[in-house]
């Protein structure tokens, strides 16, 4: 029953839960208190002392709902509940802090350049890095999702690709999702570069194995490891805004430029808004929203139809 309790949230959230926790416990033994049970006043002092030591309104929300989750589990009352602990919730997320700056998006041109650039190259390494770079773009595709993506997950029909998607962020209880990809009429083309990548280490879409994986080189060969491993995100981020950085010099790039360039093109092109934002998994329209950078001919249509 207990292996079942800890199931009732996804494994990260599982994760980061526990590890506030942890936290808030070896702080109440340093005063000697105890740490579960609670007392909704002690919590509120732990949270005072995070603000008091120049913790975010971040720090303090993982603070409480890790207490809230231990709390849950071993079926004790909720500390958190207090009017104490929600008032310096709030203060907290009103602290002066440092203002978000997200990365910048990717465009189709630039993507078909670096394409272009290469179109000839034969080295794996090099049709990876791209053959994920479109994906990510055209399936407005999460690292989580793309890293998770194996051989079997895809299916090419003869006018588009069609992509299983097993775990996403917004699928907590995995039923799955598909995403479908037209064939494209560039070199940036998202059907024929997965293709060409699979087509370089005879990959088949029957296979198990993990679609993007390390590489190894050994003398002149070059190839996917053996192992089922995926490939990192830390790895992966380094070859994409590497790749990306021959086309796209000074510009603020990661991961997620490609989702949120993706979703910005489809946007500005006047796009279906349903399916659009079914294309990228999207729950709300808040969330979706946050990915588009408007071009200036959309704004302006604001204005341009007061009729000043």
């Amino acid at each position: 029953m207990a292996g079942f309790n800890l199931k009732g949230r996804s494994d990260k959230t599982v994760e980061n839960y526990y590890n506030a926790f942890k936290r808030w416990e070896a702080f109440a033994k340093q005063g000697n208190v105890c740490h579960l049970p609670a007392q909704p006043v002690q919590v509120a002092l732990y949270l005072t002392h995070i603000l008091d030591t120049g913790g975010s309104g971040s720090i303090v929300t993982a603070a409480v709902y890790g207490i809230k989750w231990a709390h849950s589990i071993n079926g004790f009352e909720d500390p958190t509940v207090n009017s104490f602990v929600k008032n310096l919730m709030e203060a907290a997320k009103r602290q002066v802090r440092v203002p978000r700056r997200k990365k910048d998006c990717v465009s189709a041109n630039m993507l078909i350049c670096l394409c272009d650039i290469h179109k000839d190259s034969r080295d794996i390494s090099v049709v990876r890095d791209l053959a994920m770079i479109v994906l990510c773009f055209a399936g407005f595709l999460r690292y989580n999702e793309l890293s998770e993506l194996r051989c079997e997950d895809v299916a090419f029909h003869e006018s588009c690709l069609k992509l299983n998607i097993r775990k996403s962020k917004t699928d907590q209880y995995r039923l799955g999702n598909e995403v479908v990809i037209a064939k494209g009429k560039t070199v940036a083309c998202p059907y024929l570069m997965l293709k060409r990548f699979m087509g370089l280490f005879g990959a088949t879409v029957s296979s198990k194995d993990y679609l993007f994986k390390p590489l190894f080189r050994s003398k002149a060969e070059c190839n996917q490891i053996y192992k089922q491993k995926p490939l990192s995100y830390t790895r992966a981020r380094e070859c994409v805004v590497k790749r990306l950085n021959e086309v796209s010099k000074g510009l603020d790039l990661g991961l997620h430029s490609l989702r949120a360039g993706g979703a910005t093109e489809a946007a500005n092109g006047n796009v279906n808004e349903r399916c659009w934002r079914r294309h990228g998994r999207w729950r709300s329209d808040m969330s979706k929203d946050g990915y588009v950078v408007d071009s200036l001919q959309n704004r302006l249509e604001v204005t341009k139809q007061l009729g000043l």
